[in-house]
């Protein structure tokens, strides 16, 4: 019980706060038209585009790459391990030393490659949806303009929504019709 009427005070300041606050704002301000919302499923309307799929499959394409090119260096670094293994009997330990040195340079050296492989991935990755951002981005401001729209929320901040305020399936098609593919670059190695 004691509850309830804390949150019973509560709701009363609160509404209380707000009729002063109506109060005290400006004529001009008062007048603002009620809002129009629209809302998207911006990440939905993303992942379902056709230039989305687009990357998608370049990336698959670029990986598959990748990974060829670390396997091989990883075959080569393994028979590389092997021959060090038989040449232990026979070089002094100093010489047997040097060669472990140079061996683990080659293992840094393909593991930075790896790394640096990675971070190109991720840069053509995100460089590519940069772009089917920005005409997504164009197509909601135009779409919202069409509908007197003044405010456009992402589907992932809405609980519940009529349907009548949802855009996202016009916005895939006509983002579809903008863009259906995007060229993957991949960043020079450093």
């Amino acid at each position: 019980m004691m509850q309830f009427a804390t949150l019973r005070a509560a709701a009363v300041v609160a509404v209380l706060g707000a009729a002063t606050v109506a109060a005290a704002v400006p004529a001009a301000a008062q007048q603002l038209p009620a809002p129009i919302i629209m809302i998207v499923d911006i990440q939905g309307v993303q992942q379902g585009s056709k230039a989305f799929k687009n990357i998608q499959a370049q990336m698959q394409t670029h990986r598959q790459s990748f990974q060829k090119e670390i396997s091989d260096q990883e075959a080569q670094l393994r028979n590389a391990e092997q021959e060090l293994q038989r040449q232990r009997t026979i070089l002094s330990p100093e010489a047997f030393g040097q060669k472990q040195r140079e061996f683990q340079e080659r293992v840094n050296n393909v593991q930075r490659n790896a790394q640096s492989r990675r971070r190109q991935l991720e840069e053509g990755f995100n460089e590519a949806m940069q772009q089917v951002q920005r005409q997504l981005l164009q197509v909601v401001g135009k779409l919202a303009e069409e509908r007197g729209a003044t405010i456009v929320l992402p589907k992932t901040l809405v609980v519940l929504v009529d349907k009548r305020f949802e855009a996202s399936d016009e916005a895939l098609k006509r983002l579809d019709a903008a863009i259906t593919q995007v060229s993957v670059k991949l960043p020079a190695k450093k």
